[in-house]
């Protein structure tokens, strides 16, 4: 029973040291506030200026929503590791019996917190400054978590490359998840790409979790088994990956920062 628990506690560790970080690091405080506000208005306000068709302002909305929450769940875990890492802990982190998967799950309960202000602050202000209201509840959420999934997934791979190019992983870590977002077709159909590209995006599970999003505004058609079907192939190489990875840093002592 004791060897059950023991990976909930250290899971519930990890988000509980995120907690901490955010109330003390004003970067963290940004990433749930000022940023995701200026990347909300700033497309919102831009599409306005063109139209006032709800379903463009609803995809604005939507998509913005769907691509901080790739961000968050890919991001949270991630930095987690980098902070142990430069603050000169991560080797003591490690020698603890730890699994990377539990920064993974760590990372996601700070994510959920995250993105539930986020998300009450995009309806909130979608709806007073738009007039965008959310008519589809079910089908809403199910593209939600369509895009929480995925960002799980882009965080599985994102803590292989941190075992592995440790602290420059950093300007990786944050660009991933935007160039994945653009690549999916967040805004826009995929249509709009080279057919190269747009063959590339087909395999992405991203690009079907925003197609999820789209359809509840009729702007794309919803295909649950497109997104679970590139979803897993995509989850199962990630983890491969990321052991793999794990295994080749502790080999070759890239685990330990040393000072």
């Amino acid at each position: 029973m004791l060897e059950l628990k023991a990976p909930f506690r250290r899971v519930y560790a990890h988000a509980y040291h995120i907690t901490l970080s955010l109330r003390r690091d004003a970067f963290r405080l940004l990433d749930v506030t000022l940023w995701p506000l200026v990347l909300f208005l700033s497309m919102g306000l831009f599409a306005q200026s063109f139209t006032r068709d709800p379903r463009v302002i609803g995809l604005v909305v939507l998509g913005a929503l769907g691509w901080r929450i790739i961000y968050h769940f890919q991001m949270e875990a991630v930095q987690l590791y980098m902070d142990n890492y430069w603050q000169g802990m991560i080797e003591h982190v490690m020698i603890a019996p730890l699994k990377w998967w539990e920064f993974v799950l760590g990372g996601a309960i700070s994510a959920v917190v995250k993105i539930l202000v986020i998300a009450f602050s995009f309806l909130l202000l979608g709806r007073v400054l738009f007039g965008f209201t959310v008519r589809t509840p079910l089908a809403t959420l199910s593209g939600l978590l369509a895009c929480a999934a995925c960002g799980l997934v882009l965080a599985i791979f994102s803590m292989g490359v941190a075992f592995l190019k440790r602290g420059d992983a950093f300007a990786f870590i944050f660009a991933f998840p935007d160039v994945i977002a653009v690549l999916s077709g967040v805004f826009y159909p995929v249509t709009v790409f080279p057919r190269p590209v747009q063959v590339f995006a087909q395999i992405l599970p991203t690009t079907h979790a925003f197609n999820l999003l789209k359809a509840t505004l009729g702007q794309a058609p919803g295909e649950p088994g497109m997104f679970l079907a590139t979803l897993f192939p995509w989850l199962v190489a990630g983890a491969v990956f990321t052991q793999w990875a794990l295994a080749k840093a502790r080999r070759e002592g890239k685990l330990v920062k040393m000072k």
